[in-house]
């Protein structure tokens, strides 16, 4: 019998700070009467970004933001009578409403706690060490999106000037999808080449959330040829404090502005991004993502 694919799943640790004091949120699970971190199972085809605060919010009620990374939990679990490798990915999570829990059948209790309490009422040793990450990732002064247009129509097959060249049918996909993943980041300042497929990979997410899209022409390929000097001093303009900043431009650019903006320079395909947050201390932490 071939081994049974990997369960892949994602979750957070929703926190909130009252009276001077670090609270979490866990759940309690009846099927297992424990207490755990909410988490749960991807949707087919569904991103890990998205994944995580769709599971938060069934299993709390609470809707977040999530923030940095705070580690990967691996264990076995039985899958169709057969033992499975499960991975869990978690980010740190900031409630951004008072939802409101409702008792179901995979969770009939919830229980803001402060830290300490959270470590000894947790039923996992692995589920403390990802709370234990937490106070090793906030505050948080500021979080960057460096983002890859999304897929455009071959360039020999476009007749108009190639700032107007669109998207192509997956990448407007694409493009649509990625306003799930923005908004479990909480962008809330948008940042694009003024060439038509950086805009039209933001447009679904803008109208969404009714923001406005800043054009930049000097991180355009036509605009970085034409002056490459021209991205000094963009990353005081794009690292704003208390923003979710999302920049989107083009493959030969992005190298030098991930220098610019203190990155790590790697390659993107198309639709791929890399969220970087800047904490108290002056530490970047980052990970990169394919496309959605």
């Amino acid at each position: 019998m071939s081994n049974p694919a990997t369960v892949i799943a994602a979750g957070g640790v929703v926190w909130r700070e009252r009276r001077g004091t670090r609270q979490v949120l866990l759940v309690h699970r009846p099927r297992y009467d424990d207490w755990s971190l909410p988490k749960g199972k991807l949707t087919p085809h569904e991103h890990v970004l998205q994944a995580a605060r769709r599971e938060i919010e069934e299993e709390t009620g609470q809707q977040v933001v999530l923030g940095p990374p705070l580690g990967v939990q691996r264990y076995t679990v039985r899958k169709n009578g057969v033992t499975a490798e499960k991975l869990v990915h978690y980010w740190s999570a900031t409630p951004i409403d008072d939802g409101e829990f409702q008792a179901n059948n995979e969770v009939d209790e919830v229980a803001w706690l402060p830290v300490d309490k959270a470590r000894s009422k947790l039923s996992y040793p692995r589920d403390v060490d990802i709370l234990n990450c937490l106070g090793r990732v906030v505050p948080v002064v500021a979080t960057l999106v460096l983002l890859r247009h999304a897929e455009a129509m071959k360039r020999k097959d476009w007749d108009g000037k190639d700032t107007a060249r669109p998207l192509s049918t997956n990448g407007t996909g694409q493009a649509e999808r990625l306003t799930a993943v923005l908004g479990a980041l909480g962008v809330n300042r948008l940042i694009s080449s003024d060439a038509e497929r950086c805009v039209a990979s933001l447009t679904p997410f803008a109208a969404m959330t009714d923001r406005h899209i800043n054009l930049w022409p000097e991180i355009s390929e036509r605009g970085y040829d034409a002056n490459p000097g021209a991205l000094g001093g963009l990353a005081e303009k794009a690292w704003k404090p208390g923003k979710v900043t999302v920049v989107c431009s083009h493959r030969p650019v992005l190298p030098a502005l991930a220098r610019e903006f203190g990155l790590r320079v790697g390659k993107f395909s198309p639709g791929a991004f890399l969220v970087a947050h800047r904490l108290g201390d002056g530490r970047l932490v980052h990970e990169r993502f394919s496309a959605p």
